[in-house]
């Protein structure tokens, strides 16, 4: 009686089997879809942004890479932060995003270790990050040409010690067009409540330069609750004075250091590629928003010069028509007659 139920049960549990498999490829397929397409409405915004203006001037600051015939310079993103509070990592995190990479992670941004070292030698790096077409190459846009700027700054001083002239610095070399700061959320809570409560001045220095900023709230996997989560994102949300704030497990190697001959293969995650994406989609977004800004003041002012040069030759031209009194008494001159012959009786010499 036993021996014909076992088949059936295997068949089942084969059918079971196929049908979780299949849902969980069906799942994986859509998180691919959605990174693809949101690596594609970047490439599509990068290409909007460097293309040909229709007067050819793009003003850079003098320390941009703009290409020929009139092309604006690529996006640029500022990412700064405290020393070992992510930043570098969300560097290579964001280029290994971008350029669609899998297997060993490169690095383009040397990372800061935990414990100890020195940052004082370190300079500002520029980092091009180069965005993948739809097959993993380049589309429509040369591969060259999708490229956003990512600018891995010296780390800021301590909190404790740091300065606004400290903040001005770091975010003017480069000649950013958006600002990212990394802050740490595993850092310790004496460390973290100093930096947390210093966000105030830095926004104001943020947006006294004209720009945009975008906290990031690295090593998210030392969250132990959801409220935790909460509660630190509406304090950070409320000092920083913006809505653009993230939190994001970065891409990193181990702690014991790199490994010359045999690289660690790091497996590709989707919530921190789908976020490290959407927080590139907002940077380019902002930059969309201030160079239109700014274009519509260069147009507003050569608008207005020129309507004043306009104006002041037809004034000349009515005050010179309204001079000679002769030609108004020749037009009211004809009226005389209607005088007369308002009156038929009295003859007309």
């Amino acid at each position: 009686m036993h021996i014909p139920r076992l088949p059936l049960l295997l068949k089942i549990a084969a059918a079971t089997a196929a049908g979780a498999l299949a849902l969980v490829v069906a799942a994986g397929l859509r998180r691919d879809d959605a990174v693809a397409s949101l690596r594609r409405e970047i490439r599509e915004a990068v290409a909007a942004l460097v293309a040909s203006s229709d007067d050819g001037v793009v003003d850079d600051g003098g320390e941009g890479e703009g290409g020929d015939d009139g092309e604006a310079p690529p996006p640029s993103v500022l990412i700064t932060g405290f020393r070992a509070h992510g930043k570098s990592s969300l560097v290579n995190t964001a280029c290994r995003a971008l350029a669609a990479e899998e297997g060993p992670l490169l690095l383009r941004a040397e990372a800061s270790p935990p414990g100890g070292g020195s940052d004082g030698t370190r300079k500002r790096r520029r980092v091009r990050a180069v965005v993948a077409g739809t097959d993993g190459g380049g589309g429509e846009v040369g591969v060259e040409d999708a490229v956003v700027e990512l600018l891995d700054a010296p780390p800021l001083p301590e909190a404790a010690r740091l300065s606004r002239g400290d903040i001005e610095a770091a975010i003017s070399g480069g000649s950013p067009e958006c600002v990212v700061l990394a802050l740490r959320c595993d850092a310790p809570a004496k460390e973290r409540n100093a930096a947390v409560k210093r966000l105030p001045e830095i926004s104001a220095a943020v947006r006294a330069k004209g720009l945009n900023l975008i906290v990031v709230l690295t090593f998210k996997k030392a969250m132990r609750s959801v409220r935790q989560a909460e509660e630190l994102l509406r304090e950070v949300s409320f000092r920083a004075r913006t809505d653009c704030v993230y939190f994001i497990e970065n891409y990193t190697w181990n702690n014991n250091g790199p490994n010359l001959r045999h690289p660690p293969v790091i497996k590709n995650d989707f919530e921190t590629h789908f976020t490290v994406l959407t927080i590139i989609r907002q940077c380019l977004e902002f930059i969309k928003l201030n160079r239109s800004q700014s274009k519509r003041e260069e147009n507003g002012e050569q608008g207005s010069s020129g309507d004043l040069n306009l104006k002041a030759t037809p004034e000349k031209a009515s005050a010179a028509d309204a001079k000679p009194s002769g030609d108004l008494s020749v037009k009211v001159a004809p009226e005389k007659p209607s005088v007369t012959d308002a009156k038929p009786g009295l003859p007309v010499q």
